[in-house]
């Protein structure tokens, strides 16, 4: 897009090669040079034509054979690029190259553009930045191995070619031929599409079923073709459409592939719909289509004497080429009646019925449809005329200052000859079906007909009468008004079938919809009374009603009368596909510098209130003459779709409120028969009963006779009924109101008196109702499609939209137990299902209401109390009756009247038993989501109350069950609001605010049995113990998981704990229990914390204590979780030290001390993080104590290195703490937790400077009590006791932990490492912080980082350790550099104390040559292991920051010592960490690191091992990829005369010498030798690096390496290990320079390439 006239030429080629026959080795290029081809068009075509002109017989030749059957993909992209060529460049005809450089301003038809421009013509200036100095020195300065340097040289940049015309003119007649060409290979596909499917057929003779996939992808290629076809037909002359037409005519007759119909009937379309003549005023257009009058001679005779295969597949093609024939249809309208006819009248093909169907529907639709003419796609229009202007090619298509776009619009002898398609085949069929004697077959042909003729003409049924709809013109949609105009240029007798016919069509459809309702309500009763009276008329009632098929075409086409206002209806689609086609094509550079430009005058606001849009060529929008009309064709039906949504509204708004409140009752009817439905359609259609009713009422008792099918027996008829349905409450989204009563009535048993009101049936009357086998199969049917509709997201909707809907529903949910158990067992979980789905969609849309009025508060309350009454068991729902509220809704609730009464007695018992624990549940789950902080304060204290009481009763009497579980979660949203409300009044300032009142809460936590209750309950909140009892996880029923996901959302607020880079360590710690452990401790005051405190402590040892079984891991966490709670609440409650000191000697600590030695070492991380939590983010002299007690732990139990002990194994120091290990293990580890905790940022009163987030961590909004507000501790520098903290540290744990390095148990060397990271990380960061701050005070205090590396480098020298301690205590060291690399900072722990102990990680890589035992010797391996691993980590982990070149020094400088060292495995790792370390750090190396890193690995290539020297060369291939080429040039050369120098010469003959000189020379020459061996092998080496460095390019020194490198190829000439990497360098060339070889080898000369091939090329016996 920059720069074309360079880049595309050289692009263009290569894709060119990769799409030819002969390159075998780049077949698998040609899908993606497809692609790029499609890509390169545009660009190319708009600086200079000449680039793809020139290059367009080419093109054509190779990407035709792209069109295979075989080869679905490439297919695809072949026409994708076809379909991007012609939409550029025309097919045929002689037409001008025009001048793109000429600049002209588009305005519109008056003369002015309507728009401010800031800027014109930025194509040219984006073009001449391509002519700066700059620009072109840069292209000079390519090399020559790149595809753009002969694109530099050959192109011709001074402007367009002087013999333009000519190229024009060759590469028309090239697309002339083309396109005959092109038209043979899509018969191909035609042809080889019917026979996939033959072959496709399994042994049976029927096809396999295709998946969803292929379905797509069939759509998918349909699409592409169909564009294809309209714009390859659409840019052809007259000449070439000519020919193409007689090509597709002979082709229609000659062949007959009923398997390919449909692809077929699109290549008819494309050609009917392209030609037109356009002679007119400019936007009329005459019925003079030569393409459809050809195809009408072939498609519609003779169809009675052919076979059923061939009229289907004529017909099919026929419908095609009526689709967007426009009114040349009216001249052959009776060939098209006559074909119809034919379909039609065949019952035993229900094949070439559907054909016949589908022409009607086209038909249809190109008569009284608007849509542009397809020949306005042409991407160069020679339009004359005052304004206009010649397209240039590749230019984007504009509509304004461009080419009109001719429509087709229905003329009235157009609608004339639609009314009559209506009237002979729909209409009069419809009323036919009032014959008694009509069958079912009948019947479902009469409504397919009727469905696919509303499929073409929808958009032409009006509402009302056309003079009443023009008469609201400003009210009306545009739709609307057109339709309407169009419709009274018609005939008298069109404008009387017209007139109302959607509404007296919706009314045939209720009196259907109430006979099948009323069929359907008792179907399954089968007493002898119903067979006595049945007559053959009630027979024939109970097939129509029982009709699948007829039961889906009714759907189907009250679906169109309700939704649909036009023929096309996937417009979101075509949009999305236009938009992918819009993106291809954008110019990316001006349109980011036009998005630049409007967001700096924007800024500027230098413009006043104008806005800022980019459009057009200059804001990066390309687009072609066909994509223009497309996009407005999408606008076109884009409004027929709006016009779904915005008639019903104005419906409505016509009607007014107070008709609607009158019309609320239902107008649907269930009192229909046969007789009666088929009387009314024996009537002429204008004569049909519910003329008295509107349009709007008609479409509601639709949806009312919708939601009766949804109750249909059927579930294919229900499962179609309940997707209409909610399509249509997309469109009428108010009649959900009225109806949510009636249908919660029916899951409720409520609806005895409601039978068949809005369609639904009485579920009431339904429970009495048997079939049978004594089962109520129809009332789980009913049910099943009425919960369908309310989990409808509309109507969910509704039912949380006021306080009354809401406590229906709870109501309804929580009172199914009755309904439940009257149902078959085969469908109670069915039923369960579709109950489940209301639940979760009232839970995801669930959301607080206010209360505003009392009304909404006196229903709230007695939400809360019903909910309530269920919980103690006193209001449980019985005979499927509720409780209803005390308060009515207001009259335009729509709410049911009707009084309750008594069901019937049945043969089921009144009581349906004891609630369902499920029910209870979601009882629970209501209670707790409907509180909010405002039930805290109401006035009636005793809703509360109960509250607290049922919450304490289920968490002490449900044990281990969900109910317990769910009512923790009601018990924290309590607390979380109380807390809330005591920290609002606690800051506001009025002293009258209302408190909560906690009174229930303090006396429930205050007993030691609910407290043990409590802890139970958190034990059982945990998941299940899945390695416990054969690892299977828990089957909860239906949403009882969802419940028990929104409990962990209710127990506590969310944090940011840790906001540290150390997370939580335990995956089975809830950090939401301790949560509430703390924030109920704080509510509850401080006196009586301590007591719950003392209780729940008490509970948590015995947790910790608790025997094996498979709640022990979750009962042991929950005693971690308690832990961390009560530390957290005490914490907050001291006022002082000695308080805190305290707290930690007499609670929490001797808690610790019995806790910590049950716990088992698995599970102590749950105490790290308890602990963590406890004291986060208080002062260091908060819990002093518990470091101080943490280390004291450690330093009497540590193993620690007695140095007066001389025997390596002491059976004395073994015996000591062979025991203990686990317990040194857990205090190493606990001690951890107060050292992470003394990094906080607020300790240093950071929260008083860096304000962004540390202020709400530490003030929690459930931490904040107004009796302890006052007594909080206000974070100060001089209570932060820093020095103390440290000095205590370095003085008792450093020195303790330095003398256990060498500790006989590596979990415990982990740990040690661990600690002495975060001591040394600790210590940083605060010294770093005070510092920030401006605070030097705590600076005093020792780096316990200076003293730890020290220890560690002297490990490897030290005489104090025996060889088994050494390598204990390397290993520690290793952890501890594993601890740096992946929780330290690049900044500091790289360079303080990664670097100083990289020389002893590469040292202890170092294995003995000693004689020393097989433990030793696995011991050292597993040391040596560990620090290959770290040295890993450090080269490809640990980026060094910028700026940090002393640091990358002090490495290169430890790799250069590495590298002379005189173990080979130490140099070995030495190059492989340079070769890390240079590819992570290659942008930050300087001049001199990148001679560091060379000399390194140049001194490493000649190396004896020869490990290290193919280590040393793979680095050495990444240093010289990353310089410049002219310095590895340089080099290369060099090591060229060195290689050749280093030949092996062929040994001479001598004279004989004396013994002791030939001794001499011997030696002489032996030294030589290897002098000479080793510059080979260096020089080669570096050679090979060279070569490797250049995968993809070739410049010009690698040639020249490869002829000296072949010259070691020979066994006379070099050693094996030369020879052997000298051919492993040149098969590696060879392999990875396939792709381009073709271009490649063009820089070798003859001698060169020969020596490549010497080699590379295989012996053989006649070589």
């Amino acid at each position: 897009q920059i720069d074309p006239a360079r880049a595309s030429p050289p692009l263009i080629d290569f894709s060119l090669r990769a799409l030819d026959v002969s390159s075998v080795n780049l077949s698998h290029q040609a899908p993606a040079a497809l692609s790029a081809l499609s890509r390169l068009l545009q660009p190319g075509l708009r600086r200079d034509p000449s680039i793809i002109l020139s290059r367009l017989p080419e093109i054509l030749r190779l990407t035709l054979a792209g069109i295979d059957s075989n080869d679905q993909s490439k297919t695809l992209r072949t026409l994708i690029f076809y379909r991007n060529l012609v939409m550029w460049v025309p097919v045929g005809g002689s037409a001008n190259l025009p001048n793109v450089y000429e600049s002209k301003k588009a305005l519109d038809r008056g003369g002015a553009d309507g728009t401010m421009h800031v800027s014109d013509n930025l194509n040219e200036v984006r073009y001449s930045i391509t002519d700066s100095p700059i620009y072109k020195r840069a292209f000079e300065s390519l090399p020559e191995s790149s595809v753009f340097f002969q694109a530099s040289i050959t192109t011709n940049l001074d402007g367009p070619d002087v013999d333009a015309d000519t190229s024009m003119r060759e590469a028309m007649l090239t697309m002339s031929d083309w396109s005959l060409a092109f038209l043979d290979r899509v018969y191909e596909i035609l042809r080889a599409a019917g026979e996939q499917e033959k072959v496709g057929k399994g042994h049976s003779g029927v096809a396999s079923r295709h998946t969803s996939v292929d379905v797509a992808q069939a759509k998918n290629f349909s699409r592409i073709m169909k564009e294809t076809l309209c714009y390859f037909f659409s840019s052809m002359d007259d000449e070439t459409f000519v020919s193409a037409l007689r090509s597709v005519t002979k082709f229609l007759e000659e062949e007959t592939l009923p398997h390919a119909a449909k692809d077929a009937s699109l290549l008819c379309q494309a050609v009917a719909s392209t030609r037109f003549d356009l002679s007119g005023n400019g936007d009329c257009v005459t019925d003079k289509n030569p393409g459809f009058d050809a195809l009408m001679s072939v498609l519609a005779e003779d169809l009675e004497h052919r076979s059923n295969k061939s009229a289907i597949y004529r017909l099919r093609c026929l419908a095609g080429a009526v689709r967007f024939a426009g009114r040349a249809v009216i001249k052959h309208r009776e060939k098209i009646i006559s074909a119809v006819e034919y379909a039609l009248s065949k019952p035993g093909d229900k094949h070439l019925f559907k054909t016949g169907c589908k022409l009607l529907r086209h038909s249809l639709s190109s008569q009284c449809e608007i849509y542009p003419i397809s020949q306005c796609s042409h991407p160069m229009r020679s339009i004359v005329g005052e304004g206009l202007r010649i397209e240039g090619m590749g230019k984007s298509a504009q509509l304004h200052g461009g080419a009109l776009i001719h429509w087709h619009v229905p003329s009235s002898e157009q609608i004339d000859f639609t009314a009559q398609l209506l009237n002979k085949f729909s209409l009069q069929r419809l009323k036919e079906m009032g014959d008694p004697l009509s069958s079912i077959v009948q019947w479902r042909r009469c409504l397919r007909v009727l469905r696919y003729s509303l499929r073409g003409c929808s958009g032409l049924l009006l509402d009302d009468a056309p003079e009443a709809t023009m008469s609201e013109a400003t009210e009306i949609s545009t739709h609307e008004k057109a339709t309407a105009s169009l419709i009274l240029e018609a005939s008298t007798e069109t404008k009387s079938t017209l007139n109302g016919l959607r509404r007296k069509l919706s009314r045939i459809m209720v009196d259907i919809m109430s006979l099948i309702a009323n069929d359907t309500s008792y179907s399954d009763q089968k007493s002898d009374e119903m067979d006595q009276q049945m007559d053959e008329n009630n027979a024939r009632k109970i097939t129509i009603s029982s009709d699948t098929k007829i039961c889906k075409e009714v759907l189907e086409v009250t679906s169109l009368l309700l939704t649909r206002r036009g023929s096309f209806h996937r417009v979101q689609t075509a949009k999305s596909v236009w938009r992918g086609q819009k993106e291809i094509l954008t110019d990316f550079v001006l349109a980011s510098g036009s998005d630049y430009a409007s967001a700096a005058f924007f800024r500027q606001r230098n413009l006043g209130a104008n806005s800022y849009y980019r459009d057009g060529e200059n804001g990066g929008k390309t687009m072609s003459s066909a994509l223009l009309v497309n996009r407005v064709n999408i606008m076109l039906h884009t409004q027929s779709r709006n016009a779904s949504f915005q008639i019903p509204r104005r419906l409505r708004k016509r009607r007014g409120v107070t008709d609607e409140i009158a019309s609320s009752s239902t107008l649907f009817s269930t009192d229909m028969d046969i007789k009666t439905l088929q009387l009314s359609l024996k009537c002429d259609i204008e004569e049909s009963n519910g003329a008295e009713q509107t349009s709007l009422e008609t479409y509601e008792c639709l949806i009312d006779g919708l939601m009766s099918m949804a109750c249909h027996p059927n579930i294919n008829v229900r499962g179609t009924a309940s997707g209409v349905v909610e399509y249509a409450f997309s469109r009428f989204p108010w009649v959900c109101k009225p109806r949510t009563q009636r249908l919660l009535a029916a899951v409720s048993l409520r609806d005895i008196d409601q039978n068949g009101e809005y369609g639904i049936p009485s579920c009431s009357k339904l429970t009495i109702q048997l079939n049978s086998q004594g089962k109520r199969d129809r009332l789980a049917e009913v049910v099943k499609g009425v919960a369908k509709i309310i989990a409808t997201p509309k109507m969910t909707k509704e039912l949380l939209s006021c306080e009354f809907n809401r406590f229906e529903i709870i109501q309804t949910l929580c009172g199914t137990q009755r309904l439940v158990s009257l149902l078959p067992d085969e469908e109670v979980q069915k039923v369960v299902y579709y109950l489940n789905c209301i639940f979760l969609n009232f839970r995801s849309k669930f959301f607080s209401l206010p209360r505003v009025t009392d009304k909404d508060q006196a229903l709230h309350e007695s939400c809360l109390n019903f909910l309530l009454g269920i919980l103690k068991g006193e209001d449980t729902p019985q005979n499927g009756v509720s409780p209803t509220p005390t308060i009515k809704p207001n009259d335009n609730d729509f709410s049911n009247k009707s009084t309750e009464e008594d069901l019937p007695e049945t043969n089921v018992e009144s009581n349906a038993g004891e609630m369902h624990w499920r029910n209870r549940l979601f009882v629970a789950w209501f209670l707790t989501y409907c509180i909010d902080e405002s039930d805290l304060k109401i006035d009636d204290p005793e809703i509360m109350s109960r509250i607290w009481a049922t919450c304490f009763r289920i968490i002490e009497g449900e044990v281990g069950q969900p109910l317990q579980r769910v009512s923790l979660g009601l018990l924290g949203r309590l607390v979380s609001l109380a807390l809330v409300d005591l920290s609002e009044n606690s800051l506001a300032s009025e002293s009258k605010a209302k408190n909560p009142d906690l009174a229930v809460l303090c006396d429930a936590f205050t007993r030691e049995k609910f407290c043990r209750a409590f802890g139970t309950a958190l034990v059982f909140d945990h998941r299940e113990d899945t390695s416990v009892g054969g690892g299977h996880s828990a089957q909860w029923s239906l949403g009882v998981e969802e419940v028990l996901r929104d409990v962990l959302y209710n127990l506590a607020p969310r944090t940011l704990f840790p906001f540290q880079r150390i997370s939580q360590k335990s995956h089975t710690f809830k950090l939401q229990h301790a949560q509430i452990v703390h924030a109920i401790l704080l509510s509850i005051g401080h006196e009586n914390a301590m007591i719950t405190s003392k209780y729940l402590l008490n509970q948590a040892k015995d947790l910790v204590a608790s025997p094996p079984s498979e709640d022990q891991r979750n009962q042991q966490c929950t005693a971690a979780e308690i832990f961390s709670g009560v530390c957290r609440a005490l914490m907050q409650y001291s006022k002082n030290v000695v308080e805190q000191r305290d707290i930690w000697d007499t609670v929490l600590i001797p808690f610790l001390e019995e806790a910590v030695l049950k716990m088992p070492t698995n599970l102590m991380a749950a105490f790290f993080d308890a602990c963590r939590y406890g004291i986060h983010h208080f002062p260091p002299n908060h819990f002093f104590p518990l470091l101080q007690w943490s280390v004291n732990k450690v330093k009497t139990t540590v193993w620690q290195h007695e140095t007066n002990d001389s025997v390596e194994d002491s059976n004395n120091a073994a015996s000591a703490m062979a025991d203990r290990f686990a317990l040194q293990s857990k205090w190493l580890f606990f001690v951890q937790a107060a050292l992470i905790e003394l990094d906080s940022e607020d300790d240093l009163g950071a929260v008083c400077q860096l304000p962004w987030y540390t202020n709400v961590l530490v003030t929690d909004a459930h931490q904040i009590d107004c009796k302890i507000a006052k007594n909080e501790c206000n974070i100060s520098y001089e209570e932060v006791e820093l020095d103390k903290s440290w000095n205590f540290v370095n003085d008792n744990l450093i020195p303790c932990l330095l003398n256990a390095l060498d500790h006989p148990y590596d979990k415990c060397r982990d740990h040690i490492a661990s600690c002495l990271f975060r001591m040394c990380y600790c210590h940083r960061k605060f010294i770093d912080l005070s510092k920030a701050l401006g605070n030097g005070k705590y600076q005093a205090s020792k780096d316990p980082g200076v003293e730890i590396i020290s220890q560690l480098m002297s490990v490897s020298n030290s005489d104090k350790y025996s060889f088994k301690e050494k390598h204990q205590a390397l290993s520690t060291a290793q952890k501890f550099l594993s601890c740096c690399v992946h929780w330290g900072d690049a900044k500091h722990e790289f360079s303080e104390y990664i670097i100083p102990l990289l020389p002893l990680a590469f040292k202890s890589l170092q294995t003995t040559d000693d004689e020393v035992s097989s433990d030793h010797r696995g011991i050292e391996a597993e040391t040596v292991k560990g620090f290959r691993f770290t040295i890993a980590d450090i080269s490809s982990s640990c980026v060094v920051p910028i700026g940090a070149s002393q640091d990358m020094i002090r490495v290169l400088t430890t790799l250069k010592d590495m590298s002379q060292h005189q173990h080979w495995q130490i140099r070995q790792a030495a190059a492989h960490f340079l070769q890390c370390f240079q590819g992570c750090h290659k942008y930050l190396f300087s001049q001199e690191l990148d001679d560091m890193a060379m000399d390194i690995a140049i001194s490493l290539l000649a190396d004896d091992r020869r490990e290290v020297s193919n280590a040393a060369t793979s680095a050495l291939t990444g240093i010289l990829a990353a310089l410049p080429l002219g310095v590895v040039s340089g080099l290369v050369s060099k090591y060229i005369l060195i290689a050749n120098k280093s030949l092996k010469k062929k040994n001479k003959k001598k004279m004989e010498t004396p013994q002791q000189q030939r001794v001499e020379e011997s030696d002489a020459e032996a030294a030589k030798s290897k002098a000479r061996a080793k510059r080979q092998q260096k020089s080669v080496y570096f050679l090979c690096a060279a070569v490797l460095g250049r995968p993809y390019d070739m410049p010009k020194f690698v040639p020249e390496a490869l002829t000296a490198l072949s010259k070691h190829s020979f066994e006379q000439r070099a050693s094996l290990s030369v020879r052997e990497v000298v051919k492993m360098c040149c098969s590696e060339f060879k392999r990875t320079h396939t792709d381009n070889w073709e271009a490649h080898k063009k820089q070798f000369t003859r001698e060169q390439m020969e020596a490549l091939e010497d080699v590379v090329s295989t012996p053989h016996y006649y070589a």
